[in-house]
């Protein structure tokens, strides 16, 4: 009778952590969506609709790994519904580090310098003496794009 009660709880156990797994992950998906973005900066992401990289989503650029940004997501949910900040007045983080990886990743592939490589030698040269592959290219998110943007509907919960 014993072994029956342990074996019972153990499936117990096991199910509702596999329910919680799978909720954490479907969570994950869901919070990681330009559908999810775009309910609090629905401005950002029509000016990057007009933008150079509109078929980019959100997570490409504005991410430093799932744990941080979920961390960040979930402070940056509570300062919004306890109307401690504004999400139409709050700046995006741009993650310098990461967005030059992820510029240099997709315009800096083999296939390209295979076809190019004058291209790679002369943006080496302007990466010497530049910050970021940014301080000569718009990223998408153009001040003068700002009369398109429009607010977004803050998600209440």
């Amino acid at each position: 009778m014993k072994k029956n009660r342990t074996i019972f709880w153990t499936l117990i156990v096991v199910v509702a952590l596999a329910v919680v797994l799978g909720g954490a992950l479907k969570l994950t998906a869901i919070t990681s969506s330009d559908t999810f973005c775009i309910t609090c900066h629905a401005y950002e992401k029509v000016s990057w609709d007009y933008g150079q990289h509109p078929d980019v989503g959100c997570i490409a650029c504005h991410t430093k790994g799932t744990i941080q940004d979920k961390t960040a997501g979930l402070r940056k949910v509570y300062l919004t519904l306890t109307d401690q900040v504004d999400p139409h007045r709050d700046n995006l983080p741009s993650y310098l580090d990461n967005t030059q990886d992820n510029c240099i990743a997709c315009h800096m592939d083999s296939e390209r310098i295979a076809l190019m490589p004058v291209f790679k030698e002369r943006h080496d040269e302007y990466l010497r003496h530049a910050p970021s592959c940014m301080s000569c290219h718009e990223a998408g998110h153009s001040l003068k794009l700002r009369d398109l943007r429009v607010p977004g509907t803050r998600l209440r919960l």
